[in-house]
Parts: structure tokens; sequence; C-alpha cells
């Protein structure tokens, strides 16, 4: 016989189940309903499905954001290998694939970068979704986020994005035509090695290098790469006035790369440390 107790928990389990069920099956129609209206619009007047302020900067409103992330969570957590992704995706992913047409239209690397600063926080809450709710489906859509990120300096989200990417086996985009952890290292040395001389924000860059050496210095990525990532970690380092340790890793930068371009700079910080009576 089942006891009163016993029998309220399964009666408000129940409800509760049966009420995600029904917000996930209302996210899901709308999804649909608004990529058909996307399909039937004509060609020239199809936009980004995102709302755009002055100067056509996205301007998503929070109860789209609070909307995104949530329905990115459940189709994530909810995902099977029979329906890898949900309405989330391939809304986020048509959208994404008119952006990179967009980029691809600009010629100056500066102005991409700046666009796509523009355009990131259209994807944030789906990142934050799927970075909650997410069992691994591979996700172009995110992947191609993770770039981004690491392309404007937003390391932390970017790296948040390259662990779960790591840690579920994601492949990056055939337009990349690099492995997450060669690319993450390779981005996020080439942010950190065009810092400006008095860069306030270096002391919470080598916070997210610190990160990236840990998680990806013992993953198997081309020497050169590596060797660049030391390098920037010496560099920061040195401007920190941590000199021993910068000694070290613009050591290891040499070992991996005896082309790398720090040899002066060891000369230099060995000296300084004979000379200091370190």
């Amino acid at each position: 016989m089942v006891s009163p107790a016993k029998k309220r928990f399964e009666q408000v389990r129940a409800a509760r189940e049966a009420a995600a069920a029904e917000n996930l099956e209302k996210a899901q129609q709308e999804a649909k309903a608004k990529e058909q209206e996307r399909a039937e619009a004509p060609a020239k007047e199809r936009s980004n499905p995102f709302s755009r302020g002055e100067g056509g900067k996205p301007r998503p409103s929070p109860a789209r954001k609070h909307f995104d992330r949530a329905r990115a969570k459940a189709e994530a957590s909810q995902a099977t290998p029979a329906r890898p992704q949900g309405d989330a995706y391939e809304l986020h992913k048509a959208a994404i694939i008119e952006d990179v047409r967009r980029l691809s239209d600009i010629q100056s690397i500066e102005r991409k970068i700046e666009a796509k600063r523009e355009l990131l926080p259209n994807y944030e809450s789906y990142v934050q979704g799927v970075l909650e709710g997410g069992k691994g489906q591979q996700d172009d859509v995110l992947m191609t986020l993770m770039v981004w990120y690491l392309d404007v300096g937003d390391l932390k989200t970017g790296l948040d994005i390259a662990e779960y990417a790591v840690n579920h086996e994601l492949e990056t985009p055939d337009r990349y035509d690099r492995k997450t952890a060669n690319l993450v290292a390779e981005e996020v040395a080439d942010f950190v090695l065009k810092l400006q001389d008095g860069d306030e924000s270096k002391g919470q860059v080598l916070e997210q290098l610190h990160r990236t050496v840990e998680y990806f210095a013992d993953a198997d990525m081309h020497d050169q790469v590596k060797a660049k990532l030391f390098k920037a970690l010496g560099y920061l380092e040195r401007d920190a006035g941590d000199k021993e340790t910068a000694l070290l890793s613009l050591k290891r930068a040499l070992e991996l790369n005896d082309r790398i371009g720090v040899k002066k700079d060891i000369q230099a910080l060995e000296k300084e440390l004979q000379n200091s009576g370190q």
C-alpha cells in the first residue's frame, strides 16, 4: 500500500514533469513558428532573428535572454543520439550562418573583431543554457562562438566553452581546420602577445592565461603553438614582477621552438636576477 506521503510526493513530481514538458513544447512551437515566418519572408527582408538597436547593434531584451537560456538548457539537457539538437540550436545556427556571411564581407580584421563584439550579446544566453544543461552533443554554433569570444578578448567565456568542448570531445567546425586545444592555445597566445604595455587588464588576462596553460599544456598540439603559449605566459609573468617564474616559462618556450624569439629576453632576465642576487 502506498503511503500518503509518498503519494503526495509522486503527485508533486508528476506535476513538475508535466509543467516542464509543457514549457518545452511551447518553446519548441514558438521556435518553429519563427523559423516558418523567416522561411516565408522574401530573402531581402530576412534578418537576424534578434532585436537590434541603433546602428545595427544587438539589443536582446531581458525577457529574450531568459527565454533563450531556459530553452537552450532544457533542450540540451534532453538531447539524445536520435535527437542531438533542438529548435534552439537550429534557430541560432540560422542566425550565425547569416552573421558569418556578414563578417566575410568585412576585410579589416579590426572591424571583424568589433563586429563580433556587437553580435555576441545575441548568443550569450544560448551559450549559458548549453553549458548549464548540455550533455556534450556536437554543437557547431557553440564552437564558433568559442572562437569569437577568444577573438574579442573575453577569455573567460571562451575558456568555459573550451573546457566543455574538450571534456565532451567536441570538434571545431571544418572551416577552422584545427583541433580544439591547438586552436584555443594559439588564439589565447596571440591575444596576449598583442596586449599593449601598460594595459590595465593584464592582471585578469594572466589569470586566464594560467588557466589555459594548466588545462592545455599537456594536450597534443604543435610545438610551435605551445611555445607561443609559454612565451606569452613568460612575458605577462615578467610584467607582473615574477621574474624567476617568467624565466622558467621563457626557457620552456625556447625548448619547444628555438626560433620563438625569446633568447635575448632570457639573457636579460638572467642578468637582472644575477644582479639582484637571486
